[in-house]
Order: structure tokens, then C-alpha cells, then sequence
């Protein structure tokens, strides 16, 4: 699983690092040849997210074909670390999917215009978003005796979190902390790299600078909201 994040993410930075040293060295007269690479990023995003729902379909099927079984060879705490994993993997692979999939979709009516690879980018965007919202719902399948609430109730989160024990409470504190502050590194990161996209190439980025500006204030400040002394 870490191998997979890692692999994606070393990708991302390799394109955006070789992106930026093509337009460095030749600047706009490359752009056919980025034409080219879009359309093969595509392609290999398509691949990745078929593969992904694939993977995230049978794991799936099997976590619900296990839950079910009543013979099953594995005691409760190794079942229980089971479900928790798999529900864990599923819901990354279905959530990557549907990142990756707006961002062929955007790729392809922007820069590839292939009309087929469009409406297959459109399809892998609706298949994403139905498997993600059912990744949603396992966790009442695995959990069928948790007074849990189901996926699209009013206030689901606040409900969520009323029925999590303290343990989880923890491991999800620790987790979206250690999150919180790797996503405001990278979104940092990002306005970097358009400051210097934008001088590089003279297109622009400015819109785009202010908007993670914004998601970073704004997150900061509802951060301190959430912890401030009641």
C-alpha cells in the first residue's frame, strides 16, 4: 500500500520536475511534444485507474464473502484487522481513482482532445464515484452490530465520530494530524512550483496561487477554530 502512494507520488514530482526543465531549455517549442506526453500521461492514468477499481472490486467481494462466512479460518481480532485494512485499502484505491480520473478527464478536454478517450475518462468518473460511495457504505456491513450512521445521513461525520470508541478516536487524531500537516506541506510546495512555472514560461499561475492560498488559510484557521478553549 505505502509502495503504491510512494510510486504515485515519485511520478507526480518526476513529470512536474521534467515538465518544468523541457519549458527551462526550450520553452515554447516543445509544445507538440507536451501534447505527446499529455496524452500518454492519460492513457497511463486510465490504465492505473482501471487497474485500481479492479483491485478495489475483489477486495471488496471477498471482505463481504468473508464477513458473511460463518466458517471461516481466522479467529475474531484477526478477522477484525482484516476488515479493518481492507476497508481502508478499498477506500483509498476507490478515492485515488477518482482524483486520477478528473485528471485524465481534464487532460483529455483540454490538451488531448481525443473524443473516445473523453468519454471513457467521463465513464471511469462516474465508475469511481459509485465505488467510492460504496467503499463508504462497507463499513456497515462490516460492522453490522455498531449503531453506525449510514453514508449521506444528515450530520454523517458528527455521527460517525459520536459512535468511534476512544482507541479509534486516537489512531484517527494521529492520522489526520499527520495528514493535515503533510497536505499544508505539499500545498506550499505547489505554490512554489507555479511562482517559478509562471516566471519560467510567462503563462500565468496567479489565479491558481491565490486559490491554494485561500484552501491553506482557511484550513489553518479552521484548524485553530476546531482546537481554540471552549
Amino acid at each position: 500500500m505505502k509502495t503504491i502512494l510512494k510510486m504515485l507520488l515519485y511520478a507526480v514530482i518526476g513529470f512536474a520536475a521534467g515538465y518544468l526543465t523541457l519549458e527551462l531549455l526550450y520553452g515554447r517549442n516543445i509544445g507538440g511534444t507536451l501534447d505527446d506526453v499529455y496524452f500518454w500521461l492519460s492513457i497511463v492514468m486510465i490504465i492505473i485507474i482501471i487497474g485500481l477499481l479492479l483491485y478495489a472490486f475483489i477486495r471488496r467481494r471477498n471482505l463481504i464473502s468473508l464477513t458473511k462466512d460463518k466458517n471461516r479460518n481466522m479467529t475474531d481480532d484477526e478477522f477484525d484487522a482484516y476488515s479493518y485494512n481492507s476497508f481502508n485499502v478499498i477506500t483509498v484505491m476507490t478515492s485515488v481513482s477518482l482524483i486520477l480520473s478528473f485528471m485524465s478527464l481534464a487532460i483529455q478536454t483540454m490538451a488531448a482532445e481525443n473524443p473516445w478517450l473523453i468519454v471513457l475518462t467521463v465513464i471511469l468518473v462516474f465508475i469511481s464515484l459509485y465505488m467510492s460511495i460504496r467503499a463508504s457504505a462497507l463499513i456497515n456491513i462490516v460492522y453490522p452490530d455498531r449503531n453506525l450512521p449510514e453514508p449521506g445521513e444528515k450530520k454523517y461525520n458528527q455521527k460517525l465520530l459520536a459512535a468511534t470508541d476512544e482507541g479509534e478516536l486516537f489512531v484517527m487524531a494521529k492520522a489526520l494530524y499527520t495528514s493535515g500537516a503533510l497536505t499544508s506541506a505539499l500545498l506550499f510546495f505547489a505554490m512554489i512550483l507555479m511562482i517559478f512555472y509562471s516566471i519560467i514560461t510567462e503563462e500565468s499561475q496567479i489565479f491558481s496561487i491565490i486559490l491554494l492560498g485561500l484552501i491553506m488559510i482557511i484550513n489553518q484557521l479552521k484548524y485553530s477554530y476546531e482546537i481554540r478553549e471552549k
